[in-house]
């Protein structure tokens, strides 16, 4: 698929002519089988396991890992992408870079030039993450309401690893973004004007705060983990303290119980007709002087 940048932005059937701006879509077979016309490209798939970019001569290269956000359709795709002075190519499997080229062609003021299309192409990749990050933050909050209203939230912890693995590859995500845009900013081959530079130093900064952000947000998310997992705690001390407790009001009576238990003949208060309820009335007196004791000490 080709995409032509002047006089309008707008898909075309065949490849522009000459000196005209354009943008190409292509396949990993389409790529496979013009290896050599895209070496670049094949470099940068192969490690295509993250977010990166590379200036080379005359060119730069790079891959975008895009994790999945929810509710978002610009998220959960990998691409590559290889810029020229008048052409910018993709590697994608999914067709998903033809739905967002579509929506970026509507944006107002787009700029008819592979590098400026491709720093619109980023910003707009970022474009919704400030909201999504702020829909995550009213998850936590509301997921910190049921922690302090409820005894025992229902899947609290279930909706809190979600949480907190939608952050871990968003902050890996962000971090990756940042070091890609100082990269292209640095433009080391001359690439690029003065203001595509700034303009690609502007993104690394805006991904660069997003990090941050979402570096808060994990903070804030493993402080709610700790708090559960002190009420969790709290509730097994609880426990055991009760436990202890029956535990120690009848170990006289378990020890009293197996001493007479064992019958012995030479135990004259066994034959005794008043021995049962003696050692009845014994039991509840020990009974009641350690419940007593145990009151005293506030245990």
């Amino acid at each position: 698929m080709f995409y032509q940048l002047k006089p309008t932005f707008e898909a075309v059937q065949e490849k522009p002519a000459e000196g005209v701006p354009w943008v190409e879509v292509i396949t990993q077979e389409e790529m496979d089988s013009q290896v050599t016309q895209h070496p670049y490209l094949a470099r940068s798939l192969r490690h295509g396991h993250s977010c990166k970019a590379e200036l080379f001569d005359h060119c730069a290269a790079g891959a975008l890992l895009v994790p999945r956000k929810e509710h978002s359709p610009r998220s959960g795709s990998s691409f590559a992408f290889l810029l020229t002075t008048d052409r910018l190519t993709f590697v994608d499997d999914t067709g998903q870079i033809e739905v967002l080229l579509e929506q970026l062609s509507y944006q107002p003021g787009l700029e008819a030039a592979p590098g400026e299309l491709l720093l619109e192409f980023l910003e707009f990749l970022i474009q919704e993450d400030a909201a999504f990050l702020q829909h995550l933050e009213t998850q936590l909050d509301k997921l910190e309401e049921q922690l302090l209203e409820q005894e025992e939230p229902q899947r609290f912890e279930n909706q809190l690893h979600r949480c907190r693995r939608t952050l871990l590859k968003l902050s890996a995500y962000y971090a990756q973004l940042d070091e890609l845009g100082d990269t292209l900013a640095a433009n080391r081959n001359g690439l690029f004007s003065k203001k595509l530079c700034r303009g690609f130093e502007l993104f690394s900064h805006r991904a660069g705060r997003l990090h941050s952000q979402t570096a808060s947000l994990r903070e804030y998310s493993l402080q709610l983990h700790q708090i559960y997992q002190s009420k969790i705690d709290l509730k097994q001390n609880r426990v055991m303290q009760f436990l202890t407790v029956v535990t120690t009001v009848f170990m006289p009576l378990t020890l009293i119980t197996g001493w007479y238990g064992m019958n012995f003949h030479s135990m004259p208060e066994l034959n005794a007709p008043w021995a049962y309820p003696a050692v009845i009335l014994v039991s509840l007196a020990i009974l009641l002087a350690e419940v007593l004791f145990f009151r005293r000490k506030k245990w």
